[in-house]
């Protein structure tokens, strides 16, 4: 039998050593890589570009990733795809009965080791983001396909990029330009937060919001979500949309008010990864899984398959690691804004304080690294723009999505 791998990284050591000290774990980790490169799967084509054949490669390849320099070729996404690798491994049946379950009331808990491990495992490879070494590939993004069509309009700081996370957290020029405005002097006129792909809408009811899969209705507290005793967002609305990486990362007040709450949450670390259709990886962003990738997941050891009741990845955004303001406009109640860290957005930075007046359309906060989430949660009721379309409709932000009723 061959020596295993010895990392040179201390935390992906802690990670190797926690693998290897039994033989039931041993087995889990072998048993998530071999699902992970398997075809039927959908993720054997990124596995193999990444060189991971077997578990040995895996912990190497998780090694080289915590000071990985971000960089992406001319045609595609070598930072996505990175993102989505690291989690489709831990994302398979075998692993998931080692992680706190992704639920609503394990919210605000004690994590297991193995999803405090990627808590710690984040954070560190934030940390190298913000160091100059990371930025020595920032120039690829400038003649990557999908980055470049708004590379002009990027604002340049005179002393260049000085990491990754500063250019990770990029302006615009003129944002009068880049995204103007809706309804500047119409209070009625609720923006977008964020550039994002909008996901959905529901009701808030007696604090809930109910979600219905397959008929089934499962309820997810918004107290919980804003880790909060009071009574206040009882009623009104709750809007979730996504970024990805190529997206602007920061994030503009919905409406004018005042800034009555500023904090972050911390908790897990999370992405779900699913196959696409015809084949590869994607992440898994709604609220709820699709109802086929629910099915043909196993259950957990010892436990009874529940998908169809609770999946215990539907409502992530209230176990993830996240920042909250809540604004209160003079006419419409309060607005609760969440920038929801996605992977190894594991951070939120605030760029607004208590008591502050916020004006529709300013920035707010932006995120770190990767691929993000917003949630805009409404005391009182909200009207949707009607040509809303959930997975279709790409929000701009400061861009009209719903008016005050």
């Amino acid at each position: 039998m061959s020596t295993p791998y010895k990392p040179k990284e201390p935390i992906v050591r802690d990670l190797s050593d926690y693998i290897y000290r039994t033989e039931e774990r041993t087995k889990a980790f072998n048993d998530a890589v071999a699902s992970a490169i398997a075809p039927e799967n959908g993720g054997a084509d990124e596995m193999k570009e990444q060189g991971i054949a077997n578990l040995d490669n895996y912990i190497q390849w998780v090694d080289e990733l915590l000071r990985w320099v971000p960089r992406v070729n001319t045609t595609g996404d070598e930072l996505l795809t990175r993102i989505l690798v690291f989690y489709w491994v831990f994302d398979q049946p075998s692993l998931r009965g080692l992680q706190t379950e992704i639920q609503p009331q394990n919210s605000n808990t004690d994590l297991s080791w193995l999803s405090y491990w990627l808590v710690t495992f984040a954070r560190e490879q934030g940390s190298f983001m913000n160091s100059p070494q990371s930025a020595a590939a920032v120039y690829s993004f400038y003649i990557n396909d999908k980055y470049k069509p708004e590379a002009p309009e990027w604002a340049e700081p005179k002393t260049g990029w000085l990491s990754f996370n500063h250019w990770f957290a990029r302006e615009w020029k003129d944002i009068d330009v880049a995204r103007p405005l809706d309804g500047k002097d119409d209070d009625n006129i609720i923006v977008s937060v964020a550039d994002s792909m909008y996901d959905g809408s529901w009701p808030v009811d007696n604090g809930d919001v109910v979600i219905t899969i397959d008929a089934k209705s499962v309820q997810w507290p918004i107290n919980k979500l804003l880790q909060t005793t009071g009574t206040t967002f009882t009623g009104g609305n709750f809007m979730h949309a996504f970024l990805g990486p190529t997206d602007y990362h920061r994030q503009h007040a919905p409406v004018t008010g005042e800034v009555i709450e500023v904090r972050n949450i911390q908790d897990q670390v999370y992405l779900q990864v699913a196959k696409k259709k015809g084949g590869g990886l994607r992440g898994d962003r709604g609220l709820t899984r699709d109802l086929a990738e629910l099915q043909k997941r196993e259950a957990k050891p010892g436990k009874q398959f529940f998908a169809l009741d609770a999946p215990d990845d539907a409502g992530y955004q209230w176990c993830q690691t996240r920042g909250l303001i809540i604004i209160q406009t003079k006419k419409y109640g309060k607005v609760a804004v969440l920038p929801i860290g996605m992977a190894q957005v594991s951070s939120v930075v605030f760029t607004v304080q208590k008591g502050d007046h916020v004006e529709k359309g300013q920035n707010i906060s932006y995120f770190q690294f990767g691929g993000s989430d917003v949630v805009v949660v409404f005391e009182n009721r909200v009207k949707f723009d009607g040509d809303l379309r959930p997975g279709e409709t790409k929000l701009n932000v400061r861009k009209q999505f719903a008016t005050f009723t």
